[in-house]
């Protein structure tokens, strides 16, 4: 399974939060120089950066600003309702893909629009080419 640093990041965190409290900076040392190493030895930055010259459509930075807009307010109140709503949960929300929200917000509506957006566009290219 292939993970973005964000979420490979995420994942430490969270088992960061599992240790316990005595054990927390050490933890969270030992993450630190997991993810310094990882990136060293696998170049991990310069292949991110070289490689994704675009966002696909199900990334909510890839939607247009209104619909981001719509998505933000609906995580912000979802988040509010579970007591998690903070900038950074808001922030990791959306960085995410569409689907990564499917347990916080009902995203059928977002994702019918991006699947006709998707169609559309490869009518067009289809036509376009012969």
């Amino acid at each position: 399974m292939a993970m973005t640093k964000r979420e490979l990041i995420q994942f430490m965190d969270e088992l960061v939060e599992l240790a316990s409290e005595e054990n927390k900076t050490r933890a969270i040392l030992v993450k630190e120089k997991f993810i310094s190493d990882f990136e060293k030895s696998y170049e991990y930055e310069k292949e991110v950066q070289t490689e994704v010259s675009y966002l696909p459509p199900y990334y909510i930075a890839a939607m247009p600003d209104d619909v981001q807009e719509e998505i933000k307010q609906k995580v912000i109140a979802a988040l509010t309702e579970h007591g998690e709503c903070t900038p950074e949960n808001i922030e990791n929300a959306m960085c995410s893909k569409i689907y990564d929200l499917e347990d916080l917000i009902d995203i059928r509506e977002y994702v019918e629009r991006m699947e006709e957006e998707q169609r559309k566009k490869q009518e067009q290219s289809g036509r376009g080419g012969r």
